[in-house]
């Protein structure tokens, strides 16, 4: 029998659901058109006209960009801000914001220039997440390029452009369908020398400029099947999705660099032309299944959300693996190297055992704290799905699970509902959570963690070190400083003043793979090669795969490894 409080709150609730959708007009229009600006055959900037209805009572926030991505001052990137018709402008309580003065409900025209606002190409090392504007092309992401009303989340929104160059190509996914201003912000938006391919699917495009070591089509290709997989794993139709790949420069001709970032429905990678498919394969996987780790299976906080990076970081790599293997993108060896490589990294780490409140203060200033929890959440992961696996269940049934509570109106966050899910499923791992996800204890894999593919071997490595100064080699125009007399390095030959060309073999990171570094000795060019071993040691876990793996036991594997 409902209380009498709950029987006057529901009128009270209906009276207010109705001013809250009075005071909201969806059938108002966000536009942006996008013009580019040329000047002597290269473009300069992109113009960008913002129309849209002001609110009610007269009185309109505009925000432009401000922080994102480790990214700040974004709004350096706008330029010559008018308002063309509808309203008046001031400032506001921000740099990044203005105040807009209008009759109610006015159609307002906004007009400003996106801009570069730093010199020269995408360089190697760094994701470009502020504007590219360059002769030839336009690279922009919402969150640094478009200034957007304070309206509605749910106000329609359309993108179109004009005054394109004759032969310039335009890839958005803005253009998707049932676009509305909470889309905005995660978007990828480019113009000018891409080639735009579409895939077998019909719905997934890949914008791509440069030239690279594998084609178009086969890229594109193994777009589509990596996004198809994760739409099946998830139980979702096909739907729209941009691939953007932008080249990345490096001065030295031999270094290898890719990133990017995943978006509502688009990823944006960022790479040196002499990266293969192989990472960027990787780098699509992890970023796609973003998609839905951790948005759609209860979210991030709104404060402090690196703290909950362990879940939305750690287990997207973790499922990066698992569908790879799944949809054949990689074999049982594959997934063997890729996880080998990051228990390298996480054993040498200088702040392997650094707590949680460390990845909340430093994840954006120091690269071995933004690794920790990619490292220790995927780690987690794999020691909860064997436990979930030697019961006869998988980790993906949480996973559906928390998409369920989460669509069903849930108010957990990711990372706080997945104890609550996985102890419905016989699994307490709310001890394992605070010792090492916040604690900051180091995980050590089971040695049966992977049976029946193979066994985690746990030895004694020495610590990898190249032998002289990096740093210095950095900062010296390339030239060899530092050499230790006792290192490796120099019983092959290096030597002081020798001058760095680049590096043919080996990984960084990896004492047990030999090094070669082309060197320019003198008037020639010399071939070092060693193994770069440290004098110190270091307790190394690592994946072996049990060979010959043929016939059913390698479809056992692959089947533990893929969660089929």
């Amino acid at each position: 029998m409902p209380s009498m409080t709950s029987t006057w709150l529901r009128p009270l609730a209906v009276a207010l659901a109705f001013l809250c959708c009075a005071a909201f007009v969806p059938s108002q229009r966000i536009t942006y058109m996008l013009t580019p600006v040329m000047q002597d055959g290269a473009l300069r900037a992109v113009q960008i006209d913002l129309t849209f209805r002001g609110q009610g009572d007269g009185e309109t926030n505009l925000n432009l960009p401000s922080e994102w991505g480790g990214e700040e001052e974004l709004w350096r990137g706008i330029a010559a801000l008018t308002i063309v018709s509808g309203a008046e402008m001031r400032g506001g309580q921000s740099v990044s914001e203005r105040v807009l003065t209008h009759a109610p409900n006015a159609r307002i025209h906004v007009r400003y220039r996106v801009i570069q606002d730093w010199e020269g190409v995408p360089p190697a090392g760094r994701n470009t997440y502020r504007p590219v504007i360059q002769p030839t092309y336009f690279h922009l992401i919402g969150e640094a390029a478009l200034a957007t009303p304070d309206l509605h989340n749910a106000t329609p929104v359309r993108l179109r452009t004009r005054g394109l160059p004759r032969g310039w190509s335009f890839a958005s996914d803005l253009e998707h369908p049932g676009l509305t201003l909470g889309h905005v912000w995660a978007s990828v938006t480019v113009g000018g020398d891409y080639r735009i391919r579409r895939a077998a699917d019909g719905a997934t495009r890949v914008a791509i400029r440069g030239e690279w070591s594998f084609s178009d089509e086969a890229f594109t290709a193994q777009v589509a099947e990596i996004i198809g997989g994760h739409r099946r794993f998830w139980g979702d139709r096909s739907s729209p999705y941009l691939v953007t790949v932008t080249q990345a420069v490096s001065p030295d001709p031999g270094h290898i660099s890719i990133g990017g970032t995943g978006l509502d429905d688009a990823f944006a990678f960022f790479a040196t032309p002499n990266v293969d498919d192989a990472p960027i394969t990787r780098t699509l996987a992890h970023e796609s299944f973003h998609t839905w780790i951790p948005g759609r299976v209860g979210g991030m906080p709104r404060e402090d959300e690196a703290a909950h990076y362990w879940f939305s970081e750690g287990f997207t790599d973790f499922y990066t693996g698992r569908m790879l293997v799944r949809e054949g993108l990689w074999t049982p060896q594959q997934f063997a190297e890729d996880l080998n490589e990051m228990l390298a990294a996480y054993a040498q780490s200088p702040v392997r055992e650094a707590a949680n409140t460390r990845v909340v203060a430093d994840f954006w200033r120091d690269r071995d704290v933004q690794q920790l929890p990619y490292q220790r959440g995927r780690l987690l992961a794999i020691i909860w799905d064997a436990r979930l696996r030697a019961q006869g269940r998988v980790l993906d049934e949480a996973m559906l699970e928390m998409r369920a509570r989460a669509l069903a109106g849930d108010p957990l966050k990711a990372a706080e509902m997945l104890p609550v899910v996985l102890e419905s499923m016989g699994l307490d791992v709310r001890g394992d959570i605070a010792g090492y996800a916040e604690g900051g204890a180091r995980v050590l894999l089971p040695e049966d963690v992977f049976a029946p593919c193979g066994r985690i071997v746990t030895r004694e490595a020495a610590v990898f070190d190249r032998g002289f100064d990096v740093a210095a080699l950095q900062t010296n125009n390339g030239v060899i400083s530092g050499v230790d007399p006792q290192s490796p390095a120099y019983a092959a030959g290096l030597r002081d003043g020798m001058v760095f060309v680049r590096r043919e073999a080996g990984r960084i990171g990896d004492s047990e793979q030999q090094l070669t570094y082309v060197v320019r000795d003198g008037d020639q060019e010399r071939a070092i090669t060693y193994y770069p071993r440290g004098r110190s040691t270091f307790t190394l876990q690592s994946f072996e795969i049990d060979e010959p793996l043929e016939g059913e036991r390698y479809a056992q594997c692959r089947r533990a490894l893929g969660g089929l």
